[in-house]
């Protein structure tokens, strides 16, 4: 008897290329070895966002595109797939193969199917029979949400989701469906009506309102968890305690999350938001799914090497050779917690000059994802210095990244040992960072060269960018809000150097009364923020490593454990967390 097919789907807004965490997570499970081994097809699923001349734009040799209705194209008559479903639902579809490659060791790759689905023009009468059909079978009522375009795009793809699939690759195969977030709910949800046999799988890389409240509340992390932690009793939920959350369409959906076979948390906080948000969630159905790192083995010359280039840009920056570097590569979002980099800068200065050290902060974090043109950052940096000065307004500062480089440009001002630079622009090449970059400078150099990366997040569901400076001998600070700090933690506890250091901001509210917590105010989080970091700075400098015959020793200490944080030894529940008798 022929084997039954087994199709991977990963419904995404990532679906074209990778632009933020979610990417870097499909990046590295369908790269592993024993996944590609285990399905015999992935297919990647999304909306089509827009609708340009090429449905496709600017995405390299990463992605090969076989047929657009938008523009009439078809490399391969796949029209006769699609051309009934397009029809009937008065969608445009997009197909293609995209090339995933691993960011950290270009050796591995692999390739998978995209199906794009643009749903601006779809049939109304289709549209309102789903909606129906999600309120009857789950209690959705989509009239509230009517304004909601995120939800109405994620709630119209689910509805040619299932022909689509079995015009590819039949109905007989077995399918294993990954939502991740709640964007894919809609489309999993439209699975389990249809009543075959089937894996569903809720990918929780975040719970929505738990990310909203964190965020949006003075206390931010201090605050939110420790009132989780004191919930007890039947009406101690989320939603109890912070109101009704019936308005807000991405909680409804991701409660709608406990239907699914499983829920895949990336961290142990996320699991516990999740059983804030749905109380009811069976205890088998949840557990802890750590991501991991990509990374390849490199020499102690490599290091040096990749050390070199950043040191000769901060040398073509600030006129000295920095004994330390210290990094934070991220997103320009309030959940990062950048300004508590900040504050550990001013107690860091003061150590670094009386040891007579120098040091360099690094922040590469942007609001523009898809980075500014290079033509920009070449007039920009020869009219005034840029990345060490920046202006207000397009093609430099806008929104957010005005603050952060007022907040860096004031510790510059004050600081004697450590100056910041703030490159508000995506990778670290010349060509995009502008002529005082070394010639053959790369993204890989700023995490081989980190002697330490800083995370203090207030809301970090897992976090893969503060540990992916531990491969190569460096250090991660952070927060324990970080899901990346249970990970850590686990897997060095026999390592004879633990390559992180964990500051317990939650831990600082512990005994602060349910009340007290609800009223933190902004200025009393932050004192008791400086004071936590007034308290640990020694800590912070003394894991520091300081010379090279420590950053080598690092280096060999990570050769030995690291590979325990990779996505082989961290991810194989993708693969293997559906059948316990493998």
């Amino acid at each position: 008897m022929e084997a039954q097919m087994k199709i991977a789907v990963h419904i995404t807004h990532e679906s074209v290329k990778k632009m933020g965490g979610i990417g870097a997570v499909l990046s590295g499970v369908c790269n592993l070895e024993d996944y590609k081994r285990f399905y015999d097809k992935t297919i990647f699923y999304g909306p089509l966002f827009d609708l340009p001349a090429d449905s496709f734009p600017h995405l390299g040799t990463t992605l090969e595109r076989l047929f657009s209705s938008h523009d009439n194209y078809d490399a391969g008559d796949y029209a006769k797939k699609f051309g009934e479903i397009i029809k009937k639902y008065n969608v445009d579809i997009v197909y293609g193969k995209r090339k995933l490659v691993s960011d950290f060791d270009t050796t591995r790759s692999t390739t998978v199917d995209v199906v794009n689905v643009g749903i601006n023009r779809m049939n109304h009468a289709e549209v309102e029979k789903f909606k129906f059909a999600v309120w009857k079978n789950f209690g959705i009522k989509s009239n509230l949400y009517e304004k909601d375009w995120d939800y109405e795009q994620y709630l119209r793809i689910a509805i040619p989701f299932l022909e689509i699939l079995e015009k590819l690759y039949g109905s007989d195969a077995h399918y294993f469906y990954f939502s991740h977030e709640y964007m894919g709910v809609p489309s999993v949800l439209s699975a389990l009506m249809s009543g075959k046999k089937q894996t569903t799988v809720f990918v929780a890389h975040e719970v929505s309102p738990a990310r909203s409240l964190v965020e949006n509340s003075p206390g931010h992390d201090i605050s939110f968890y420790n009132i989780l932690r004191k919930a007890e009793g039947p009406h101690k939920d989320l939603e109890h305690i912070f109101g009704s959350l019936s308005h807000n369409a991405r909680s409804e959906l991701v409660k709608r999350a406990v239907k699914f076979d499983h829920i895949f948390a990336v961290g142990d906080l996320v699991k516990e938001e999740y059983q804030f948000l749905v109380p009811n969630t069976p205890p088998d159905k949840i557990k802890v799914v750590y991501n991991g790192v990509s990374a390849k083995s490199i020499s102690f010359e490599h290091k040096q090497q990749s050390r070199a280039h950043i040191e000769k840009y901060i040398d073509s920056l600030y006129n000295f050779t920095p004994d330390v570097i210290l990094t934070h590569v991220t997103r320009l979002v309030a959940s990062k917690g950048i300004w508590r980099d900040i504050s550990l800068l001013y107690f860091l200065d003061e150590i670094f000059d009386a040891q007579n050290l120098k040091g360099v902060y690094i922040l590469l974090s942007t609001q523009i994802a898809t980075g500014r043109p290079s033509e920009d950052i070449f007039r920009m940096e020869d009219d005034y210095g840029w990345p060490v000065l920046h202006r207000e307004g397009w093609p430099d500062l806008i929104g957010g990244e005005k603050e952060i480089y007022e907040y860096l440009q004031l510790f510059n001002s004050r600081s004697k040992a450590i100056k910041g630079v703030f490159i508000n622009q995506f990778g670290f090449e010349r060509a995009r960072c502008g002529k005082r970059v070394p010639e053959n400078a790369e993204f890989a150099d700023i995490r081989i060269a980190s002697d330490a990366e800083l995370g203090f997040s207030i809301y970090e569901p897992f976090g893969i960018a503060q540990i992916e400076t531990i491969p190569y001998g460096g250090i991660a600070i952070l927060s324990s809000s970080c899901g990346v700090a249970g990970f850590l933690k686990e897997k060095f506890k026999d390592a004879p150097i633990k390559p992180f250091c964990i500051l317990d901001y939650i831990e600082a509210g512990r005994k602060m009364s349910y009340a007290a917590l609800k009223n933190l105010t902004i200025h009393q989080r932050d004192l008791m923020e400086k004071e936590i970091l007034s308290q640990h700075a020694k800590e912070i400098f003394d894991i520091l490593p300081r010379t090279d015959a420590k950053r080598e020793e690092y280096l060999l200490n990570a050769q030995k454990y690291a590979s325990r944080i990779s996505w082989e030894n961290s991810a194989q529940d993708y693969v293997f967390g559906f059948n316990p008798s493998t």
